[in-house]
């Protein structure tokens, strides 16, 4: 970890008048070609995937939930939501699907107007309030009840975590809170060099990144979507628990990874932040430049794509050897909901709106 200094400003600004340079000449790059292998092609991994039966109507749901409490973004709201049936395809019944995107939009309500990449533009006292949201939502994720005179967005979330528990494991219901928690604390804050006063290095950013994005509750939603909970020491007698969670974690990376390229434009140029992986790796190896950094961030993507085809595989390998090992089929399943969730990163972010206009990257440019 670096300190930071004006020189690191200098090298973010550079970046982004590259950045208006490659713009304005037309150049740029395919993301499908950042992401794919020779072995391995982006799009043909995906192929044949399909968002679940449920979306229409939980989407629907959702936005009916969050328009009651006055936490739905216009016109933001409809792209955000629209996420949840593909980063959710094997959620069994309409009431799980629908608790997800509530979830889901929730998060992205907080992210979208306080979360770490519109903090800096803040005033001190929207600030001290983002604060007090973070410290009532924690609370009410760690005791079930909210504060006196709730805000809209924690009147939401406790009416959300009522429902969830309703329906949840317990145990998986904890580990679900903690992940939530750990996701809030990091996420609503201000998260660029400056404000920290230091630079990330590459790895360590990645550690963040993780629980910034909100893949470890996302991951763990997976289980809840199908209504069966993996026995985690069933698995460690079986051999299998290691490779699973190398597995999850993996996902989680992809996720919150891919999806820095993606927005790498509305988080980075449009909103002046710095906490995404492309200007990571430009601080990182700032020789490179912009480019430098774009491939840079691409060959991290890449090699967690490649370790997670290997993963997958040789868990299905030895599920195969010894059926015995997942005689309910969980396993199998949870790695069927992973690729879904790596699947969906790709799927979903070449189709919505979220990231497009005008372009560096070809599958981001409108029309």
């Amino acid at each position: 970890m670096d300190r930071y200094t004006p020189e690191v400003e200098a090298r973010l600004a550079l970046m982004r008048a590259e950045y208006d340079e490659l713009l304005e000449t037309g150049r740029g790059w395919s993301l499908r070609e950042l992401f794919s292998t020779a072995e391995s092609d982006i799009v043909t991994y995906c192929a044949g995937f399909a968002p679940n039966r449920f979306g229409d109507e939980a989407l629907a749901g959702a936005e009916e939930f969050c328009r009651k409490y006055g936490i739905w973004l216009e016109p933001g709201g409809s792209h955000y939501n629209s996420m949840t049936p593909y980063l959710h395809p094997n959620a069994v019944t309409a009431e799980r699907m629908t608790l997800i995107g509530i979830y889901n939009a929730i998060l992205f309500w907080l992210n979208d107007t306080v979360g770490r990449e519109k903090f800096a533009a803040l005033t001190p006292e929207q600030r001290a309030a983002a604060g007090e949201t973070v410290h009532r939502l924690t609370r009410l994720l760690e005791t079930g009840s909210p504060g006196a005179d709730p805000e809209p967005v924690e009147a939401a979330t406790h009416e959300y975590l009522e429902r969830t528990a309703a329906l949840a494991d317990p145990e998986w219901m904890r580990g679900f809170l903690a992940d939530t928690a750990g996701h809030l604390r990091p996420a609503i804050r201000d998260q660029n060099a400056r404000a920290r006063g230091d630079v990330l290095s590459v790895a360590g950013y990645i550690e963040l990144r993780s629980h910034v994005s909100g893949m470890y509750p996302a991951i763990a939603l997976c289980e809840f979507g199908r209504d069966a909970y993996l026995d985690w020491p069933r698995l460690e007698s079986a051999g299998l628990a290691a490779e699973l969670r190398t597995l999850r974690q993996l996902t989680v990376e992809i996720g919150a990874l891919m999806n820095d390229v993606f927005s790498f434009e509305k988080e980075c140029i449009a909103d002046g932040a710095d906490f995404n992986l492309v200007p990571m790796c430009l601080l990182e190896t700032p020789a490179g430049g912009l480019a430098g950094a774009v491939a840079g961030a691409a060959t991290v993507v890449r090699e967690r794509l490649t370790a997670f085809r290997e993963v997958s595989a040789g868990i299905a390998a030895a599920v195969a050897a010894r059926p015995e090992v997942d005689s309910g089929g969980q396993v199998t399943a949870h790695v069927a909901d992973l690729l879904g969730a790596v699947q969906a990163t790709w799927v979903w972010q070449i189709t919505t709106h979220r990231y497009k206009g005008r372009s560096i990257f070809v599958e981001n440019r409108l029309g």
